[in-house]
């Protein structure tokens, strides 16, 4: 799962398993920005998986407040992956 070459960072894109976004390179606050962006303007339960290049640890505090929950992935060298769902 790589990000299509034509997405700038902090654009989303949909792949089978949800949707994606890849915040990497992009300067604290825009990956959370992104991120909460993109969980809200979710209606249903499509998952979101997140690409980062750093354990986002201020994005758990938030997502819990807004009743979403992320695990972390097996990911490349150089990446943490999270799958981010609505709290059951």
């Amino acid at each position: 799962m790589t990000k299509p070459a034509h997405l700038p960072p902090g654009k989303p894109w949909r792949e089978a398993d949800g949707m994606h976004i890849d915040v990497r390179g992009l300067a604290p606050p825009e990956p959370l920005v992104a991120i909460l962006q993109l969980v809200a303007s979710i209606a249903d339960a499509t998952p979101v998986v997140v690409h980062h290049d750093r354990d986002p640890l201020l994005l758990y505090a938030e997502l819990a407040e807004i009743g979403w929950v992320a695990e972390r992935e097996n990911s490349e060298a150089g990446e943490v992956r999270l799958k981010l769902r609505r709290a059951s």
